[in-house]
């Protein structure tokens, strides 16, 4: 990034002067890959985390289900659990809350990719789903 670490430390600590620049954020999120920074900042505006669509592809569909599924899972039994309602809790339930909404939407995105990749199946489900209620599908 042409930034030393320090000085990277520093436009990440809110307690300190330095700022990070929206280019910055782009290129420290495009190098490593990680939307932490990103989701933190969309967090603090409201939104939801930042969704990285290169990931959407029709050969991984199985596994944003599976990790959907697994999330939601760990969301559900921390909803039963009596533990007390800490600072780290909250933030690792927030994750998986984070991680769920992102393989969700990858999830669709992926079943999307592999429904126009056959465009005779998406043709044919056209006419399906247009022609109303047919005998023997209800």
């Amino acid at each position: 990034m042409g930034v030393s670490a320090q000085v990277l430390r520093n436009k990440l600590n809110p307690d300190q002067p330095h700022r990070l620049t929206l280019q910055e954020l782009i290129t420290l999120t495009d190098i490593t890959d990680d939307s932490t920074v990103l989701d933190g900042l969309l967090a603090q505006l409201k939104c939801l985390p930042a969704v990285p669509m290169n990931e959407a592809k029709p050969d991984n569909l199985s596994l944003h289900t599976l990790s959907a599924t697994a999330a939601i899972g760990v969301i559900a039994g921390e909803t039963i659990s009596a533990a007390p309602m800490t600072q780290l809790r909250r933030n690792a339930i927030l994750d998986r809350a984070n991680q769920a909404i992102r393989d969700l939407s990858l999830l669709v995105v992926s079943v999307e990719s592999r429904f126009h990749t056959t465009p005779l199946l998406a043709s044919a489900m056209d006419v399906i789903s247009s022609c109303g209620v047919m005998p023997g599908l209800n």
